[in-house]
């Protein structure tokens, strides 16, 4: 079942505040009022850059490795250079995970932002 937003709630803001709320809330890609919903619930925000490099990344390991299984399956072999690439793929996979890792674990805010 939906929730029904029906209340309304002011909040007085200088324009920089404003300004500031707002290109936050961009920035987490939310709209203001989910950003300030978000804030009040004390939720954490995190933004996330690298993420959609570490979901190619990670489809590039999956049609790798379905390569070289073909590979194995007809051949009963598979090459030097095959897993080379799948190896290359992972370590791009396992940096972008620490640094997104690093990125959460060092911010200071309690809400991350």
């Amino acid at each position: 079942m939906p929730r029904i937003k029906t209340e309304q709630v002011a909040l007085r803001l200088t324009p920089a505040e404003k300004a500031n709320l707002a290109a936050r809330a961009a920035e987490a890609r939310l709209s203001m009022s989910q950003y300030l919903l978000a804030l009040s619930e004390q939720k954490k925000i995190i933004i996330t850059d690298g993420l959609p490099e570490l979901c190619r990344q990670i489809m590039k390991i999956g049609t790798n490795v379905n390569q070289i299984a073909l590979v194995a399956n007809t051949h009963k072999s598979v090459s030097e250079k095959q897993l080379d690439a799948v190896n290359e793929n992972l370590v791009n996979v396992k940096d972008l995970l620490i640094k997104l890792i690093d990125t959460i674990q060092n911010s200071n805010d309690e809400i991350k932002v």
